[in-house]
């Protein structure tokens, strides 16, 4: 057995950790690094488990459940980690593992600033003690080259469909449900999984379908559209709180609660990132049908209706409308209004529909 027995895709990957495992051979850094949903925190919150744990059973368990003091987890504050988050890091670094084998921190290397960063430099340059930096991020070219020199690239690739299909199959999903589930997530088993068992995901994107075909509607429809899209993703951030919340038994401190807000927010946003994406993908699907391969739509249970939209606007820049949305996704990064962005984004594929 290895602390990665159930896991999904990525084979070599995991190979390759655990070898680093059984030889007790760890490096002093990782950086594993691929599109979000595919195994990297999971990856690397078992790995770094089994490091602070030294192969004592019970102190792997705690590691996972979030309790073990020589394991930690280092959440931006905001979109970004500060530089205050990451001088704590380093000072801690340097001290003694309280009760573990090793000191472990997880941090997100593409949330990094500047000054973040060079102030993780030196300890990476020069590790002291006996401790392992585990780094997340969604692509090599997201985190500062002084950073990827540093530290040991571990590729996460998109998981193939069937094996996401099997997984959920071995959930207790039914097959059509897993086949499109499996399609909506894009590779991702996480995402997958959420879309077959979460409500508040489902209804982000019946509200998405609804947008997403009012070419000949008025502004105030649009507006709407957008209103409904935008409290979907409320929804989704709320319900991401209130899972936060209901973790604790006796009550969550003023700490806790406070966590949840950020925890909520942050998937407000993410929420809202995954608006533009299926909006990008419904496109994607009418494209893919205008070309006469209906077989590769992702959205399968609105087929009929994609194809009647493409006939309806035949010579239809799809394709462009796509890479609008695509596009459009980026403003997230610098706290442009939700509202603004999707209105914009509608507005503008509209135009490439309608020519």
């Amino acid at each position: 057995m290895t602390p990665f027995d159930g896991m999904t895709g990525n084979e070599p990957a995991l190979r390759m950790l655990s070898r680093a495992l059984l030889s007790d051979d760890a490096a002093h850094a990782y950086l594993f690094h691929g599109p979000p949903g595919v195994g990297k925190e999971t990856a690397a919150r078992r790995f770094g488990a089994a490091l602070v744990a030294g192969g004592e059973e019970l102190a792997e368990d705690r590691a996972l459940r979030g309790i073990h003091p020589d394991l930690t987890t280092v959440e931006p504050e905001g979109r970004f980690t500060t530089i205050g988050q990451v001088r704590e890091v380093v000072r801690l670094a340097t001290s003694r593992p309280f009760e573990g084998a090793r000191r472990v921190f997880v941090l997100r290397a593409n949330t990094f600033n500047v000054q973040a960063a060079n102030a993780l430099l030196k300890t990476l340059e020069e590790p002291e003690g006996e401790a392992v930096f585990l780094l997340l991020a969604v692509s090599l070219e997201s985190v500062l080259p002084t950073i990827v020199s540093r530290a040991q690239s571990v590729r996460f690739n998109p998981v193939p469909r069937e094996e996401v299909v099997s997984f959920l199959l071995g959930r207790g999903f039914g097959g059509e449900e897993a086949r499109l589930a499996a399609s909506l997530g894009r590779g991702s088993v996480g995402l997958s999984l959420r879309y077959a068992a979460e409500g508040e995901l489902r209804e982000l994107r019946e509200a998405v379908l609804g947008a997403g075909f009012l070419f000949s509607a008025n502004f105030e429809e649009r507006a709407r559209a957008v209103e409904t899209l935008v409290a979907r993703a409320e929804g989704v951030g709320a319900a991401r709180e209130r899972d936060h919340l209901a973790g604790f038994e006796e009550g969550p401190d003023r700490k806790a609660k406070d966590a949840a807000k950020r925890l909520g927010r942050a998937a407000r946003d993410s929420a809202v990132a995954e608006a533009l994406e299926l909006l990008a993908l419904l496109y994607r699907d009418a494209a893919v049908a205008a070309a006469g391969a209906g077989d590769l739509v992702a959205n399968a249970d609105r087929a009929g209706e994609i194809r009647a939209r493409v006939e309806e606007h035949r010579g239809a820049d799809w394709t462009g409308a796509a890479r609008i949305l695509r596009e459009a996704g980026e403003g997230l990064q610098y706290n442009v209004p939700p509202e603004a962005i999707l209105e914009v984004a509608l507005s503008r594929t509209r135009r490439k529909i309608l020519g």
